[in-house]
C-alpha cells in the first residue's frame, strides 16, 4: 500500500512540473524568455485570436508592406507603448530582417515580459515564405 501511495505521489509531483521552454541560440545576444521562430512556424500562433504580432519598423516601412495582422509599434517608441502589450501573453516581434526585433525583445525582457518570440528573417523572410501580407494601416 505504501508503494502505491509513493508511486502516485511521485507521479503527481512529476505531472505538476513545467516543461522547459525550447531556446534557440542565435548570433544575437538572446536573453532568457526570448525564443526565435521561422515565419512559417510562427504563422499559426500569430493568427490566433489574441496574438500579439508587433512590427517594430518605422511607420513608412510598415505602410509599404507588413505581415498580416501585425501592429506597428516602432522600436524607438516601444518603451512608451508598453501599456499596449499584454505582459502575460507571448509577444511576437518582427522587423525587416530581425535585428530590430531582437533589440525589441531584449528591451521587453528587461521590462518583465517573459515570452518573447523573434520572427527570424523578419518581413523579408515572411514575404519569401509566401505568407499573407498587408499594406497601409490594415
Amino acid at each position: 500500500m505504501r508503494i502505491i501511495i509513493i508511486v502516485i505521489a511521485a507521479f503527481l509531483f512529476a505531472a505538476c512540473q513545467t516543461a522547459p521552454q525550447q531556446k534557440i541560440d542565435s548570433k544575437a545576444d538572446v536573453k532568457p524568455g526570448i525564443t526565435e521562430m521561422a515565419p512559417a512556424e510562427a504563422r499559426p500562433a500569430v493568427e490566433a485570436a489574441y496574438s500579439q504580432l508587433i512590427d517594430v519598423r518605422e511607420p513608412a516601412e510598415y505602410m509599404a508592406g507588413h505581415a498580416y495582422r501585425a501592429r506597428n509599434i516602432p522600436l524607438g517608441t516601444l518603451e512608451a507603448n508598453l501599456d499596449k502589450l499584454e505582459k502575460n501573453e507571448p509577444v511576437y516581434l518582427i522587423c525587416q530582417t530581425d535585428n530590430r526585433s531582437r533589440e525589441a525583445a531584449r528591451k521587453l525582457a528587461d521590462r518583465g515580459f517573459g515570452r518573447l518570440v523573434v520572427i527570424t528573417g523578419g518581413t523579408e523572410a515572411w514575404r519569401e515564405a509566401g505568407l499573407p501580407m498587408s499594406e497601409g494601416n490594415k
